[in-house]
C-alpha cells in the first residue's frame, strides 16, 4: 500500500493525527492517520491525491460509529473526518429547513433549532454522540420514524465529494425540489462507499408542546399483545417499544411515547389505556420523558456485543423469543421497536460463553433468514464477528451495486462495497 505522506502534507499540522493520537481518536479502530479537512475544497484535494497514490480513505464524523458493522475492520485507511466542517450555512425557521456542514454535532444542532421549538426527529442508537453527516451517511433511524419518517425521508440536499474527486451538489434546501434521479437517497445510507458528505440540508419538525411516555408492565405474551394493540390503534402514538431481559426474565415493559398539544396528549393517554386493556405503571411527562428517551439512544453504549434482528412487525413475539434466548447466553438485555419489527439485543459475554453465543447467533440467523428476516451484528469482538459474520445472506442485485460503485468511486479508494 502506498505511503500516505503526500496526502497528509496537504493539510496544516493541526488538521492531521498520526500514530497514538490517531488511534486514540478512532477508539482503537485501525487507521494509518486521521485528517480533518475544513472545506469541500480541502476534502476534494485529499480525495484526488488518494486516487493518485492509491491511498484508502474512510469517511467519518466524530468516530462514534466508525467500527459499527465491521466497516473499519477490513483494512487500515486514512480516516477523513468532517468534524471541522460544522458551520450552519442556512437556517429558515419559518420554512423548517436547515443547511449545515456535515460535521455539525447533534448537540450543536439542538442549540440552533430548539429555541424555535424545532428538531430533527432522529432517535437512532448513539445519535447524541454523532454528527448530522454521520446520521445521513449511515442512514440510521429509530422508533420516531413511525411519525416523522426515516433519515432518508428528511434529507433535502447534499454536497458530496465522490470517490472519483468530483464535487456534487444534489437536491436543494426546500421540500419541493424533485427532478431527475434521486441521488440524495442513493447517498443517504451509503456509508461513505460512494463519496464523502460535506454539507447536508434537512427538513425539521415542530417539537410537541407536550411529551409523555407511558410504561406498562406484564408477562411476555401480555406485553406483546399490548404492543400490537398500541401499534394498530387509530391513536396518534409516536413510538411503541418493548424492553426486557433474557429468556425467563419477567416482567417485560411496554413503552409508548406521545407528542402533541397538552389536551390532545391527555386524551390519547386515557384512550390508550382502553386499547391496551391496562393502566400504565408509570407516566413520564415533558422533561422527564425527553430525558428518558435521550438516555435510550445510548442503550448500546456499555455492551461489547450488539445484534439487530428484523422481521415483519406481526412476528414481534417470535423475534423477541429468539432475541431473549441470545441475551440469556450473555447476560444481556433486549429492546424492540414494535412498530417496525426491529429488535436489538446487547450484552458483554464472558470468555467462556463465546462458543455458546456464536452457536446461538448462527442458529438464530438461519432461522430468521428462513422466515424472511435478518440478523446483523452492529458491534462485536473480532472473534465473535469472524465466526458469526457481520451480516447474513445478501440478495442478488444483478451487479447493480458494483456498477454504481464504479461510477462514483472508480478506483475504490473509499469503503470497498455499498452496504
Amino acid at each position: 500500500m502506498a505511503s500516505p505522506d503526500r496526502l497528509l502534507g496537504l493539510l496544516p499540522e493541526g488538521q492531521v493525527l498520526t500514530g497514538e493520537r490517531a488511534a486514540a481518536w478512532t477508539g482503537g479502530a485501525p487507521a494509518r492517520a486521521v485528517v480533518f479537512p475544513a472545506s469541500v475544497e480541502e476534502t476534494q484535494a485529499v480525495v484526488c491525491v488518494a486516487n493518485e497514490t492509491g491511498t484508502r480513505l474512510l469517511p467519518a464524523g466524530r468516530a462514534s460509529w466508525l467500527g459499527a458493522g465491521g466497516w473499519a475492520a477490513a483494512r487500515e485507511a486514512v480516516v477523513v473526518s468532517s468534524e471541522r466542517m460544522d458551520e450552519v450555512r442556512h437556517y429558515e425557521p419559518a420554512d423548517l429547513t436547515l443547511s449545515a456542514g456535515a460535521g455539525l454535532g447533534w448537540t450543536g444542532l439542538s442549540r440552533v433549532v430548539r429555541p424555535n421549538g424545532q428538531w430533527l426527529a432522529v432517535d437512532a442508537p448513539g445519535v447524541g454522540l454523532g454528527t448530522v453527516g454521520g446520521v445521513v451517511a449511515c442512514g440510521v433511524s429509530g422508533p420516531l420514524r413511525g411519525r416523522y419518517g426515516a433519515a432518508r425521508d428528511n434529507v433535502l440536499g447534499l454536497e458530496v465529494v465522490t470517490g472519483g474527486g468530483r464535487i456534487l451538489r444534489i437536491g436543494g434546501r426546500v421540500v419541493k425540489n424533485v427532478a431527475g434521479y434521486d441521488l440524495v437517497r442513493l447517498f443517504t445510507g451509503s456509508r461513505g462507499s460512494l463519496g464523502i458528505i460535506t454539507n447536508v440540508s434537512v427538513r425539521l419538525f415542530p417539537r410537541g408542546e407536550s411529551d409523555v411516555t407511558l410504561r406498562f408492565g406484564g408477562g411476555a405474551a401480555e406485553v406483546v399483545e399490548m404492543a400490537r394493540a398500541a401499534c394498530t390503534s387509530v391513536l396518534p402514538v409516536v413510538a411503541v417499544e418493548v424492553e426486557t431481559g433474557g429468556a425467563g426474565a419477567e416482567p417485560m415493559t411496554l413503552i409508548v411515547r406521545l407528542l402533541g398539544g397538552p389536551d390532545e396528549v391527555d386524551e390519547v393517554c386515557s384512550r390508550l389505556a382502553v386499547y391496551v386493556g391496562a393502566e400504565p405503571d408509570a407516566v413520564l411527562r415533558d422533561g422527564d420523558s425527553e430525558a428518558f428517551h435521550d438516555d435510550r439512544t445510548g442503550w448500546e453504549a456499555d455492551a461489547t456485543v450488539v445484534a439487530r434482528l428484523t422481521a415483519l412487525p406481526d412476528r414481534l413475539g417470535r423475534v423477541l423469543e429468539r432475541a431473549r434466548a441470545i441475551a440469556a447466553v450473555m447476560g444481556g438485555e433486549v429492546s424492540a421497536d414494535a412498530m417496525h419489527g426491529v429488535v436489538r439485543v446487547k450484552g458483554s459475554p464472558a470468555p467462556d460463553r463465546v462458543d455458546a453465543l456464536t452457536e446461538a447467533m448462527s442458529g438464530t440467523r438461519a432461522a430468521m433468514e428462513e422466515a424472511g428476516g435478518t440478523l446483523t451484528l452492529s458491534d462485536a469482538p473480532r472473534e465473535v464477528a469472524a465466526r458469526v459474520g457481520w451480516s447474513g445472506g445478501v440478495g442478488e442485485d444483478g451487479g447493480l451495486g458494483a456498477r454504481i460503485k464504479a461510477l462514483f468511486d472508480p478506483n475504490s479508494i473509499l469503503s470497498p462495497r455499498c452496504p
